[in-house]
């Protein structure tokens, strides 16, 4: 890419140095930087990339960016750009020649159920023939090639690489989880969506937002012009109060799902079964019937989005519901372990008050007898949240092992205190028991027939972030290796 020719179609940047130049890639870290790439220095949470100007252009930087104006002689091109983020992701569309032109793209927001939706997504785009990508918190996708995630949504010009990427191995359509820090931080400014969903909005990444105002606006930029998007149609969920709000703000055609009755797609009937849930929807397409694998209110939800967003892209009932019909579960999501054990143990994501409460009452509508829950809070996080998910756990199992997370740089310590601050008003019985591997412990030790463990918060993760390092951990993996250590004995 000859870098004159592509800010021709950028506005609002001033040049240092001459334009005429070959950009063969484009980086923001300067760690990463290669002979020829073209170096945006973006401000960080903590560290603004324009300190790292000089190691790019060590590296070999053919021109840099930035939002401040380098005092001396630039030694490479230089750009002065009045949003650094904004700039990327403009320079990025331009350098992939924007695949999201191409790639019919549903994108999913929304506080709780996006990696679900996108999963299901995928499924019936399978079913109706189609080769997909797909990009979020547990993974990314080409077809069946999976490639590891950094982020729920990566940085813009990392997800338009993977698009021209996925573009070039066949793929016509994606589904993508899109979070609020995402749209805050411009990664998918200027991004083509055929189909916006927006699934819900309770209280989580108040330590990044601030309030639930700016939450709001945030999940909101995906709707918006402000964020340079062009949805073309979305799918709301008017249960949401939230939800009923941006339906009153926006002006593409709307889809609206729920258990209300004005919504356009919501159930006629449904009923759990031990295995899954057998559910009914009426649609602008007639009734679809479902036999699902997966169960709880949530996951309605979630087939109720996915729904809406395959008849947006004009996808038919019969394939939407084979796609549906044939996901059999999502990892990290309400997933079993199954060692041959009498009792049942399922691993879930579930990080905020919300996402707990809708776990539980999942939980408690199978049949058991006891609920064990083991849960912590990530450290570096909103605090806020966690007395509030205390009071939920001791509220909602029959005892509660408060547990690390991911503490990050707090002492685990003050984080269980914090919890402890809301555990102190339920009934049920509670430990805390910092050390994660000893928690899940004593919950597969202490669990009888026909019980329920519930290891939440970190889901798929395969890590735990402690405060000088990241160790090895799977709630899953160590389930199923304690169970089976305790069957042996």
């Amino acid at each position: 890419m000859i870098l004159d020719k592509a800010l021709r179609k950028i506005a609002g940047i001033e040049q240092q140095g001459g334009t005429n130049v070959e950009i063969r890639g484009i980086s923001y870290d300067s760690r990463l930087v290669r002979a020829g790439d073209l170096f945006v220095a973006i401000k960080g949470e903590k560290i603004d990339g324009a300190r790292f100007i000089p190691q790019a252009i060590e590296r070999g930087a053919a021109a840099v960016a930035s939002e401040i104006r380098i005092g001396r002689e630039p030694e490479v091109t230089s750009l002065v750009v009045p949003d650094a983020r904004r700039f990327l992701a403009e320079i990025s569309r331009v350098f992939f020649e924007d695949p999201s032109e191409e790639l019919k793209l549903v994108a999913i927001t929304g506080t709780n159920g996006k990696t679900t939706t996108s999963y299901l997504m995928e499924s019936i785009y399978r079913q109706a023939g189609h080769r997909s990508c797909l990009v979020g918190t547990v993974e990314m996708k080409i077809g069946n090639r999976s490639f590891h995630s950094e982020h729920t949504t990566p940085e813009s010009s990392d997800l338009m690489s993977f698009f021209r990427s996925a573009l070039t191995e066949g793929c016509t359509h994606g589904a993508l989880e899109v979070s609020s820090h995402s749209l805050a931080l411009k990664r998918v400014f200027g991004t083509r969506f055929r189909v916006g969903v927006f699934m819900n909005l309770t209280r989580d990444h108040l330590d990044f937002h601030k309030d639930m105002e700016s939450y709001f606006r945030a999940k909101q930029l995906l709707f918006s012009s402000e964020n340079g998007n062009r949805i073309e149609s979305a799918v709301i969920n008017t249960d949401d109060p939230y939800g009923k709000r941006l339906l009153s703000e926006i002006s593409c055609t709307v889809l609206s799902f729920g258990f209300n009755e004005e919504a356009a797609i919501r159930p006629l009937e449904h009923h759990s079964r031990s295995d899954g849930t057998d559910l009914t929807l009426m649609t602008p397409a007639g009734p679809i019937r479902y036999r699902l694998h997966l169960i709880g209110r949530p996951n309605i939800y979630n087939v109720m989005a996915a729904t809406g967003a395959a008849l947006s892209l004009d996808i038919g009932p019969n394939e939407i519901r084979k796609g549906i019909e044939s996901l059999e579960g999502v990892p990290g999501r309400m997933e079993p372990v199954d060692a041959g054990q009498d009792f049942t143990v399922v691993v879930d994501y579930a990080h905020s008050p919300d996402s707990l409460e809708n776990l539980l009452n999942t939980v408690s509508q199978l049949p058991h007898e006891k609920v064990i829950t083991v849960f912590g809070c990530g450290g570096d996080r909103d605090r806020t949240k966690r007395p509030i998910m205390g009071t939920i756990a001791v509220n909602m199992s029959d005892v509660v092992l408060a547990t690390s997370d991911n503490p990050r740089s707090e002492d685990p310590l003050d984080i269980l205190a914090e919890i402890e601050m809301g555990m102190r008003k339920g009934s049920a019985p509670y430990k805390i028991i910092p050390d994660r591997r000893e928690a899940i412990q004593t919950a597969v030790t202490m669990a009888r027939k026909g019980d329920v463990v519930v290891i939440a918060g970190k889901g798929h993760e395969d890590y735990q972030i402690l405060r000088d390092r990241t160790i090895p951990f799977d709630d899953r993996k160590l389930a199923g290796e304690l169970i089976r250590e305790r069957l042996k004995k």
